[in-house]
């Protein structure tokens, strides 16, 4: 018998193999199970629509991916004595291309296969399921890559490997016949075939679950009913079969009447939307209206939210799961959430077991929760909410990219916190959006403070000049061929915010000191800074002072900010709502933490101090001061930030110095290197010590941030500035061109695609690589508790990766030659 998976005892002994023919066949029936709800991605991807000859032609390559494992090399691998590193997919292309076994009867099946259906492509895409394409499956394959494996499909004495292929093939074409009969070729778009490899990797994940597909039986003819209702459970229960949308209004979504944009948002806006409001307007519940509207139209399936911070993400996850319960009940979709280190589905959490296995709190084993256990499969979600990075994978090449990529394709993307302060990520989310609409996506950007040069990229308009810009009506609604027009309902009051300036940037005392006598007068006091270095600091001094008056959780004093063990994340997330949200109660308090307070967070403070940012990060900022207006506020009824200037007011020392709190250095690190924004931003609050949110919103924008403000104040400032522009423009622009250039061009044909052997560096800088450690005994929990696995910032944990972790005490713990601390302050080098 020629074996496909095996089961092992305790010790280690095979206990059961699946033939290599039922193991493709799974595999077939979880591709034909499955499609469906790809079939409009794939439709568009196409350009045509599909047959059902085109559908038995994929279900049959995607049933033909492990028929490589006939070779004898693989076989041997039973014997748990033999080499194990003989692949399955790699000697696929020795069979092919060697010029006796080319000859062979199965070499010449799988040609026919390949030229007659026109399937060249998609049969080296079939071959890359397991995330990767191959090597030797390029237009210009290297000798080296396959001869190797010649050996492995010779006949000899021991039989002929490739005649195995010949049955299977046999066998795949007696269950799909109809892909055998003559007819048009499939489509060979590139974008259809790149969505066809991601897909050919799910139904082998769905084929290969040994609970639906058992290995030891039953087997042949006896399998056949079981495999149909299998694959058809598996699909169901993981969320890909269809799904109506319960009829329903806003009301009975959210619990409130829309305002009109809310409204108007799920109309007709193009395959790429755009909803620019201030924070608090209620773009979040205007995205997911769209989103239940699309559905209902049959334009859309999943949802993916994509958010800029893992805390923000956390939150919206509870947010978005409640209005699912609220339009299909109890035994609806649940909302995944897709942050590594976290096992989050619905209101159920996962505990992370050897052989990734999941121990869920409320000990159900629901297949729906599939997605929600590995990162690589959190788009595969029906309904997930997220981190930008993990959608932004799938456009870079690395493993498991296409797969990405593929299942998002059914999903409306949603990405929030869109602004322009970083064009690497620009690039790549403009990469994405374009892939993500040749498989017919639809796409929706939410921002507060989206520049004019920023909209026209990624809405493919001219950039207008910043008279023009500032005219724009705010808020707004917008699209790609979609003209902006005015979101009528979007703001419910005009807040005035009263802006001071400070120059104690670099002195944590003197902020601490300001934040504590606020606080004491009864000011719920948010402090945000650029560093963490600079919060824990600030939090520091603050405990010192005044503990009472320290935000803290389970009565220990601390700071906000990522690097934080999961677990202790939740308790401070959950801290942060209790004592700054909607309901929080009276009294003065000082909460301080870095970017992870800008977003998403329900904070509702009476007073802001921030460390001086372009003013579009302020704007995120201020939109966290007086967020509810029903609230009492004593003696801070007036809106008032205080930014947090350094003590010499010329910035041009920061052009070329050392960074401070995040501002200038010249260093990618720092937050804000670029300083004309910043010193746009400071000039023009300090013209305006009073501002009016959202009526100025367009105007503070576009007189900081739009390119040709900024052009004519370099020049107003001079040579120095003047350098720093062309410097900062030409990395602008070299991180724009290095985005283009690292990103995934899904145009190109499939055996053109690079290798995806050089991505890590990129997912690296992208911060989706942070070194998640489990460790080999517990740590001490910032809060009580204690904690087996923390993530290490991918800068902090540099040539660390592979080495052995070890507790030094309860506090700290090496790795490699690293030493880290963690306390209640989060994670530092020790």
């Amino acid at each position: 018998m020629v074996w496909a998976k095996l089961k092992k005892d305790a010790e280690g002994r095979v206990a059961a193999a699946l033939p290599l023919v039922d193991h493709c066949l799974d595999v077939g029936a979880a591709m034909a199970a499955v499609l469906p709800a790809w079939t409009p991605a794939l439709t568009a991807a196409a350009g045509r629509s599909l047959t059902d000859q085109d559908i038995a032609r994929l279900v049959a390559l995607a049933a033909l991916h492990d028929l490589g494992k006939a070779n004898r090399g693989f076989q041997a691998r039973i014997d748990p004595k033999a080499d194990q590193r003989i692949g399955h997919t790699k000697p696929v292309a020795a069979l092919l291309l060697q010029s006796k076994l080319r000859r062979h009867p199965a070499a010449v099946a799988i040609d026919s296969i390949r030229i007659d259906w026109g399937a060249e492509q998609h049969f080296a895409a079939v071959m890359a399921h397991h995330g990767k394409p191959l090597a030797v499956f390029r237009d210009d394959p290297k000798f080296d890559d396959w001869t190797g494996y010649t050996k492995h499909w010779m006949p000899g004495p021991d039989g002929d490997p490739a005649a195995d292929v010949l049955l299977l093939i046999d066998a795949v074409r007696a269950r799909w016949p109809l892909a055998w009969g003559a007819g048009e070729r499939l489509p060979s778009a590139p974008r259809f075939v790149a969505l066809f490899a991601g897909l050919a990797t799910l139904a082998d994940w769905l084929g290969s679950d040994t609970q639906r597909f058992p290995v030891d039986g039953p087997q042949g003819a006896e399998r056949v009913t079981v495999r149909a209702e299998a694959a058809l459970a598996a699909a169901e229960a993981r969320g890909f079969r269809p799904l109506d949308t319960p009829p329903g209004d806003f009301v009975a979504a959210f619990g409130y009447a829309p305002f009109d944009f809310q409204q108007a948002a799920a109309g007709d806006l193009g395959p790429v939307a755009l909803i620019e409001a201030e924070t608090g307007s209620g773009k979040t519940e205007a995205a997911l209206w769209r989103w239940l509207e699309l559905r209902r139209q049959g334009l859309v399936d999943g949802l993916f939210f994509a958010l800029p911070t893992r805390s923000a993400a956390v939150q919206l996850q509870a947010r978005v799961d409640a209005m699912l319960r609220r339009v299909w009940g109890p035994d609806g979709p649940r909302a995944v959430l897709a942050v590594p280190g976290y096992l989050k589905a619905g209101d159920a959490s996962g505990q992370a077991l050897p052989g990734y296995a999941v121990r869920w709190d409320d000990g159900a084993k629901g297949e729906e929760r599939w997605a929600a256990e590995r990162a690589n499969r959190f788009l595969a979600a029906r309904v997930a909410v997220g981190t930008i990075d993990q959608a932004l994978l799938g456009a870079l090449p690395v493993k498991h990219a296409l797969f990405r990529s593929s299942v998002l394709a059914r999903s409306l993307l949603v990405v929030d916190e869109v602004h322009a302060s970083d064009a690497y990520m620009t690039g790549l989310l403009d990469r994405l959006l374009d892939q993500h609409g040749a498989a017919g996506g639809q796409a929706l950007l939410l921002s507060a403070t989206l520049g004019a040069a920023a909209r026209a990229k990624l809405l493919r308009q001219p950039c207008p000049s910043p008279e023009a810009a500032e005219a724009v009506p705010y808020p707004a609604l917008s699209g790609r061929g979609v003209p902006p027009r005015a979101a009528c309902g979007a703001t419910g009051r005009d807040k005035c915010v009263s802006i001071q300036m400070a120059p104690i940037l670099d002195d944590a005392q003197a902020i601490a000191m300001r934040a504590v006598e606020a606080a004491r007068a009864g000011a719920a006091v948010l402090v945000v800074r650029n560093s963490v270095a600079g919060a824990v600091a600030v939090a520091q001094a603050v405990a010192a002072m005044d503990q009472a008056l320290a935000f803290a959780v389970a009565d220990v004093p601390t700071v906000h900010h990522g690097r934080f063990a999961a677990q202790d994340r939740r308790k401070l997330d959950d801290a942060v709502t209790a004592a700054f949200g909607k309901e929080r109660t009276g009294g003065g308090r000082v909460l301080v933490g870095t970017q992870t307070l800008e977003q998403s967070l329900d904070i509702d403070a009476d007073l802001l101090m921030t460390d001086l940012a372009p003013i579009d990060v302020l704007l995120q900022r201020i939109g966290r001061l007086h967020r509810h207006s029903a609230r009492a506020r004593g003696g801070f009824v007036e809106a008032r930030a205080i930014v947090l200037r350094p003590a010499d007011r010329d910035l041009t020392p920061l052009l070329k110095g050392r960074a401070l709190h995040g501002l200038g250095g010249g260093k990618r690190v720092a937050p804000y290197p670029d300083l004309l924004p910043v010193e746009a931003t400071l000039a023009l609050l300090e013209a305006m010590p009073s501002i009016v949110i959202p009526r100025d919103n367009r105007l503070l924008v576009e007189r900081a941030l739009h390119p040709v403000v900024l052009d004519a104040l370099a020049e107003r400032l001079g040579t120095a500035w003047r350098n720093h522009r062309s410097e900062r423009s030409g990395g602008a622009a070299v991180d724009a061109q290095a985005a283009g250039q690292v990103a995934l061009d899904l145009r190109q044909r499939f055996t053109e695609l690079p290798p995806f052997d050089g991505g890590e560096a990129v997912a690296t800088r992208l911060g989706a690589r942070d070194l998640l450690v489990d460790l080999p005994e517990p740590l001490d929990g910032a809060f009580g508790g204690t904690i087996d696995r923390i993530a290490i910032p991918a800068w902090m944990a540099q040539g660390a990766s592979g080495a052995e972790v070890e507790r030094i005490d309860g506090r700290q713990f090496a790795l490699g030659t690293h030493r880290f601390r963690y306390d209640q302050w989060g994670l530092d080098r020790a």
